[in-house]
């Protein structure tokens, strides 16, 4: 509005000086070819004259002048006043709209290459500057709901991973009991116990696959998955644990030893979760062990842990760092079909059951690997 004002008033003046300058210049032409009349004369407003009526003889010169002088006395005011009017719609383009315009035109193109990694300057308060604030909150929006996304799909990556990682230790026990029976229950070398305490244990795993296939299928990412406490007894499920190890390590022909600190006959865990934290601890030592895997069980202050230690290389000042991260594998491994899951799973579950992780290497040499979760009372 104020550019608008200025202009307005410059060609007003514009026009006033015009009118005024080309009168004059067509009375002195008048006076030129008419002596007899005097600049008094013209300026009488009670002489009344018409150049046509007097002394018209003028050059062909003079008489473009004295057309030119009419025409801006006709036509001034207009092309002033829509000069004025470019003039300041031009200045308010420039000063108001041209930043703000060629800003929004480059975030939309930005926005349509999927690009939101910028910020949208607001440089004044007006309406283009709420234009630039409401489309700076629109790329944050959509930055938000992008990051969202790109984090669910990363979620259900993990998920699969897990899903995929976690189902290869349970499918590896179902074979080794069903090697153990088409080898020896043809030969007649199986006692009944041992068959019917075999074909239990494969439907115990079985039923522990069922279960675990629907609780993955139902969550959206690995920290989803509910906690389930139930009262177990010791000696029992530790035995379980004992057993599985041994048939994971069978065909590798390891030393296994497990130490059992725990005194209480009975305590509240989420055994399905416990059980694939040390599937995945032992299927991790299993792949660096040489000769000897150790567990131990212990429960300190509210907390019920799992360490399982191996005599292999040990853990590089590298894997200390992020081999509990996602899709971590090391050098050695690289081209190996390892998934790089194990440790995260553990320490993910871990977290879950309020508990947490430590990597370290013994000091004569292997790795050692210590989960813990709180006990639940009741």
């Amino acid at each position: 509005m104020i550019y608008m004002l200025i202009f307005v008033l410059i060609a007003g003046l514009l026009s006033v000086i015009t009118i005024t300058g080309v009168g004059q210049i067509r009375n002195n032409m008048f006076l030129k070819y008419n002596a007899s009349y005097t600049s008094a004369d013209i300026e009488n407003p009670a002489i009344i004259y018409n150049m046509k009526d007097f002394n018209t003889d003028y050059s062909y010169k003079d008489q473009q002048i004295i057309k030119l002088c009419s025409f801006l006395d006709s036509w001034s005011i207009l092309i002033f006043f829509g000069l004025a009017t470019l003039s300041a719609s031009w200045l308010f383009y420039h000063n108001k709209l041209k930043q703000p315009i060629g800003t929004l035109r480059e975030a939309s193109q930005k926005i349509s290459g999927n690009d939101l990694n910028f910020h949208i300057p607001q440089a004044s308060e007006d309406e283009m500057g709420q234009l630039c604030g409401s489309f700076e909150r629109m790329r944050a929006a959509l930055e938000d709901n992008n990051r969202q996304m790109w984090r669910s799909i990363e979620d259900r990556k993990q998920l699969n991973a897990a899903f995929s990682h976690d189902l290869r230790t349970p499918l590896t026990v179902l074979r080794g009991y069903a090697d153990f029976l088409n080898k020896y229950l043809p030969e007649d070398k199986i006692s009944k116990e041992k068959l019917l305490d075999t074909i239990s244990t494969m439907s115990t795993h079985i039923l522990r696959l069922e279960n675990y296939v629907q609780i993955m299928g139902e969550a959206q990412k690995l920290d989803d998955i509910s906690v389930a406490w139930t009262k177990v007894e010791v000696s029992v499920f530790l035995e379980q644990l004992s057993s599985l190890a041994e048939c994971l390590a069978r065909e590798q022909s390891l030393e296994l030893s497990f130490e059992n600190h725990i005194s209480e006959p009975s305590l509240y865990l989420d055994t399905g979760m416990v059980t694939r934290i040390y599937e995945n601890l032992i299927a991790n030592s299993l792949r660096y062990a040489s000769q000897t895997i150790s567990v131990r069980f212990e429960m300190d202050e509210g907390f019920f842990s799992i360490t399982v230690s191996d005599d292999g290389k040990g853990f590089s000042s590298q894997d200390l760092k992020l081999a509990t991260t996602p899709f971590y594998t090391s050098r050695t491994e690289a081209e190996e079909s390892h998934y790089g899951m194990g440790l995260n799973i553990c320490k993910v579950l871990a977290e879950k059951l309020g508990g947490g992780i430590q990597l370290t290497n013994h000091k004569s040499g292997g790795a050692c690997v210590k989960v813990w979760i709180m006990l639940h009372q009741s």
